[in-house]
């Protein structure tokens, strides 16, 4: 009990000395912050026009019921799945070059997850709606509700993406090595979830009715294949990006 107040104290104090960093950049940093913040305020004024009237503002309906927001989502939870493309080689195979910046991918596949995650929940209408999709509690109740499984295999990936970077970074802020037989049962456990949460989605447009063209065996294998390809590929670029404008070292 005392090790685990010990570690949120340190947390806690790691929180907020993130935050004064994160306070403090360039001129173009400035720009770049105000500009993804202009865009949020936007979007909510949108969404708060959606929510008062229905999908019916974003052009849907009954025949095409899916429209970006599904879009984004499918390919914002391929991009968190990728991830274990870096988790693999750095934890099993001890890669140095990838090891190094491993915890840079596992924050960018949280960082997809709530985004994807905010997808599904403006794609609902209203969020007062949002108490259906949670286990146990909602009418569409688990284990008998695929949209069910989906909400516990986003939030489970989220989970295990903020609490293995989160864990490994307060270490190494405070000069102390990982407790390995703590923190490498969730790491292992991460590499299945996230070819699991790509496998629940794909099982959920699968088993749609209503929408034939996705009622194929070979979606699961196809998402996660498009997921593979595709989410390297951003990592690369966001990778070079990261290079560039900070200190960071990434070996090629």
């Amino acid at each position: 009990m005392e090790s685990l107040q010990r570690l949120l104290r340190e947390t806690w104090h790691f929180y907020k000395k993130t935050l004064i960093l994160v306070s403090r950049g360039s001129n173009i940093y400035y720009a770049w912050c105000f500009s993804l913040l202009a865009i949020i305020i936007v979007g909510f004024i949108f969404y708060w026009k959606q929510h008062e009237i229905g999908l019916l503002e974003t052009n849907m309906t009954d025949q095409v019921s899916w429209g970006l927001y599904i879009a984004n989502f499918t390919y914002l939870v391929g991009m968190a799945a990728a991830a274990v493309l870096l988790v693999i080689p750095a934890y099993i195979y001890q890669f140095k070059p990838i090891k190094e910046i491993v915890v840079l991918g596992e924050l960018f596949a949280a960082s997809c997850m709530v985004m994807a995650i905010l997808f599904v929940m403006v794609d609902l209408g209203r969020l007062d709606r949002f108490w259906h999709m949670l286990p146990f509690i909602g009418s569409m109740n688990f284990p008998a509700s695929l949209l069910a499984w989906d909400v516990l295999a986003l939030n489970g990936y989220l989970f295990l993406n903020l609490f293995i970077p989160i864990y490994l970074l307060v270490k190494s802020y405070y000069g102390k090595k990982p407790n390995w037989k703590f923190i490498l049962p969730f790491i292992l456990l991460s590499i299945p979830w996230a070819v699991g949460i790509h496998t629940v989605t794909a099982f959920l447009y699968n088993g749609l009715s209503a929408r034939p063209f996705w009622n194929a065996s070979i979606l699961a294998p196809r998402f996660l294949a498009s997921a593979f390809c595709s989410g390297p590929a951003i990592i690369i670029i966001i990778f070079q990006i990261i290079r560039r404008v900070s200190a960071i070292k990434i070996e090629d």
